[in-house]
């Protein structure tokens, strides 16, 4: 499928993981040993946009090696969910997925990592959706300007312009389901 986030004129190829998707709303980190010694990526900087080289897709060199990921902890009280949309039931990369991390206080976000997947050339991290959630009440109203807000940049082709609004809609149930809203 066809990504509407983070394309270039070269590459508008969708990344197919589902795992780095939940790692990139997990903030994982990265371990990499190499030639010149070991080094931690956050995995946020660890995959590329493609601008005029779409074949490199991330920042390791000749010789690196990822030797494992970790997860820092998440707050006290915190809930996770991962949502994928697709054609078929098993084997089939996403049409549009959302991972979110939530805590929740008196009603409110206190904590929000949303990324999502099928829509970019990279796992995308969905800040501009991180900033209308935090501290934000738990509805429909604002799950529906955050998902707006995540999908804002987003540069559609003519097969793919379905994107936006499943994606949105993918969002918006997905936080539903990590802040026990649904």
């Amino acid at each position: 499928t066809l990504a509407i986030l983070g394309t270039s004129e070269h590459c508008i190829a969708t990344n197919p993981s589902d795992m780095n998707v939940a790692l990139m709303a997990l903030e994982a980190t990265i371990h990499i040993q190499g030639p010149s010694g070991e080094r931690q990526v956050a995995i946020n900087d660890f995959f590329v946009l493609p601008g005029s080289t779409p074949h490199i897709e991330n920042v390791l060199k000749p010789g690196d090696l990822i030797t494992h990921v970790s997860i820092k902890g998440l707050p006290a009280g915190s809930t996770s969910t991962y949502l994928k949309l697709r054609d078929r039931a098993s084997y089939e990369f996403a049409l549009s997925s959302a991972a979110v991390v939530t805590r929740v206080e008196n009603g409110k976000i206190s904590h929000v990592r949303v990324a999502l997947g099928g829509v970019g050339t990279k796992p995308w991290r969905a800040f501009e959706a991180e900033k209308v959630l935090e501290g934000s009440p738990t509805n429909q109203e604002n799950f529906r300007k955050a998902a707006e807000a995540a999908l804002s940049e987003a540069k559609v082709q003519t097969q793919n312009k379905y994107k936006v609004e499943l994606s949105k809609r993918c969002l918006v149930h997905a936080l539903k389901l990590a802040t026990n809203n649904a």
